[in-house]
C-alpha cells in the first residue's frame, strides 16, 4: 500500500532523465522522463494491488484521488512505430489501471470503516453526543461497554427524532443501514460517574461520499422549553433593583454638626424569589470624583453570559456560590484609598430608623456578617433571607472629611434557563 500512497508523488516527479542515447527516437527527454517514471510507477502500482486485501478509510480516499489523476497521452508527431507502440501500450495499462483501481476500492467499500469515537478507556461524568454526517446507503456501527448500566439513544438530528432507545444494560452493540442523508447523533448517558468502552464507527455507501467526508461541529446554544434535546438548569437572572444609582454625601462629623447628616440608609425592596442582593459601592473624598458609569446591572448581565458560555451555570443559592463571587470580582469598582465609611446591614426596619435617627450602632442589631467597618469602595453580596425589604446604614466616622457615595445594586433570582447542542457541518 505504501507504493500506492506514494503513487501521486511519482507520477509528479521531474527526472533527470536517460542519456540522449537511450531516447527512443522521436521523444523529447522531458516526453521520455515522464514516460519512464509514469511506466516505473504503473509497474509498482499493478504488483502493490493485485494483493490488497484491506485498506483503511485515508489509504482508499489517497487511491481514488490517484485514480482520477492518473493520465497519460503522447504527440505520435516525429515517432517511429516502436516508440509509438511503447507509449500506447503504456497509455492502454493506465486506462485499464484506473477503473481498476476505483472498482477494488468500490468492492471493499463494506469493510473500509471511518471513525466517529474509539476510546478504550472513556470517563464518562455526564450525558454525551457524537454527532456524525452521514449519507443514504451508509450503515452506522455502534460498540458500546461500560462499567454499569447506562443508556443509548440514536437520533436524526435533522429530522428531530429518535431511532434507537435501549437501556438498562452495560453492553451495546447496534447496526443501523442509512436511509435519509443527515446528521446522527449517538446519545450515551452513563447516568453515573463511569468509565466506558466506545467504537463508533461507520462504512460509506458509494465512492462520492468516501471523497466528500464532513466533520460535524457541535456548540451549545440557548433554546426553550419543548426543543429538540435540550435540557433546563439552574441559573440567575440579574434584575436591577434602582433607576438610576443612588448618590448622596456623608459630611464629615465636625462639618455634620452645623449642616447635612453624617449617617444615611438606603432601603432596597427584595424582588420575589431573589436569594441575593448584589451591591457596588463607590467611595471618594472628592465630590468631582462623585460620579457613576450605571453599568453595574449591565456588567453583571454580560459577565453572567460570559459564564454560561463557558458551561458553568449553575447557581447554588444556600451559600452564594462561587458564580457570584467571580462575577463580582470582574466588576469591582475602582478604589480612592483615603475613602471609607462604617455600611451596617438591617432586616428590621425598627433598627433601621433607630440608626438613622442617630442610635449607637454598638446598642442596635444588625447583621454582623455581611456589615462592614472600615470599608473603602467595593462590590458584594447580601443574602435576603426570605425578607422583603434589606436596609443599608452607612456611617462616616470621620471627623473633618466628607465622603461621597454612589449605589447601584441588582438582585439574583435563581430562574430556570433552557440549552441545546447545535450540530452544523464543516465546510
Amino acid at each position: 500500500m505504501k507504493k500506492l500512497i506514494f503513487f501521486a508523488t511519482l507520477l509528479c516527479l521531474a527526472a533527470c532523465g536517460g542519456k540522449k542515447s537511450d531516447i527512443p527516437s522521436g521523444m523529447t527527454e522531458e516526453e521520455y522522463t515522464l514516460y519512464k517514471d509514469l511506466l516505473s510507477s504503473v509497474n509498482s502500482v499493478e504488483q502493490e494491488f493485485e494483493g490488497v486485501t484491506t485498506m483503511t478509510a485515508e489509504e482508499a480516499i489517497q487511491i481514488v484521488t490517484l485514480a482520477e489523476q492518473l493520465f497519460y497521452d503522447y504527440d505520435p508527431m516525429g515517432k517511429d512505430s516502436a516508440t509509438m507502440a511503447a507509449c500506447q501500450q503504456l497509455k492502454d495499462r493506465v486506462n485499464t489501471l484506473r477503473p481498476n483501481l476505483l472498482a477494488k476500492v468500490e468492492q471493499m467499500l463494506p469493510s473500509i470503516f471511518v471513525d466517529v469515537a474509539n476510546d478504550a478507556d472513556h470517563l464518562l461524568e455526564k450525558k454525551e453526543f457524537y454527532p456524525v454526517y452521514l449519507m443514504r446507503g451508509d450503515t452506522l456501527y455502534v460498540d458500546i461497554q461500560t462499567e454499569r448500566a447506562a443508556t443509548l439513544k440514536i437520533y436524526n438530528a435533522d429530522a428531530k427524532s429518535c431511532l434507537l432507545t435501549r437501556s438498562g444494560k452495560s453492553s451495546y452493540t447496534e447496526k443501523i443501514r442509512i436511509k435519509n442523508t443527515a446528521i446522527y447523533l449517538v446519545e450515551i448517558n452513563p447516568g453515573q460517574t463511569q468509565y466506558a468502552s466506545m467504537n463508533i464507527r461507520y462504512t460509506v455507501g458509494c465512492i462520492e461520499h468516501l471523497k466528500n467526508l464532513k466533520t460535524v461541529q457541535q456548540e451549545q446554544v440557548e433554546g426553550k422549553a419543548g426543543d429538540f434535546l435540550v435540557e433546563n438548569i439552574k441559573g440567575i437572572k440579574m434584575q436591577n433593583l434602582f433607576e438610576e444609582p443612588r448618590k448622596f454625601t456623608l459630611r464629615g462629623q465636625l462639618k455634620a454638626a452645623f449642616s447635612g447628616n453624617y449617617r444615611g440608609v438606603v432601603a432596597i425592596q427584595v424582588p420575589s424569589g431573589a436569594s441575593d442582593i448584589l451591591y457596588s459601592l463607590r467611595i471618594s473624598t472628592n465630590e468631582g470624583d462623585r460620579h457613576s458609569d450605571g453599568k453595574f446591572h449591565d456588567n453583571m448581565e454580560t459577565s453572567y453570559k460570559r459564564v454560561k458560555m463557558l458551561g458553568l451555570p449553575v447557581y447554588e443559592s444556600h451559600n452564594g456560590s462561587g458564580l457570584i463571587a467571580t462575577l463580582l470580582g470582574e466588576n469591582a469598582p475602582v478604589r480612592e484609598e483615603d475613602a471609607y465609611i462604617n455600611l451596617y446591614v438591617f432586616y428590621d426596619a425598627g433598627q433601621a430608623r433607630k440608626f438613622q435617627d442617630g442610635g449607637d450602632p454598638a446598642k442596635i442589631k444588625y447583621n454582623i456578617d455581611y456589615s462592614k467597618m472600615g470599608t473603602q469602595s467595593c462590590n458584594d453580596r447580601i443574602p435576603t433571607r426570605g425578607y422583603k425589604t434589606v436596609y443599608l446604614g452607612f456611617l462616616n466616622e470621620r471627623v473633618r472629611y466628607n465622603n461621597y457615595m454612589w449605589l447601584e445594586a441588582v438582585s439574583a433570582v435563581p430562574n430556570t434557563e433552557y440549552f441545546k447542542p447545535k450540530f452544523t457541518l464543516e465546510e
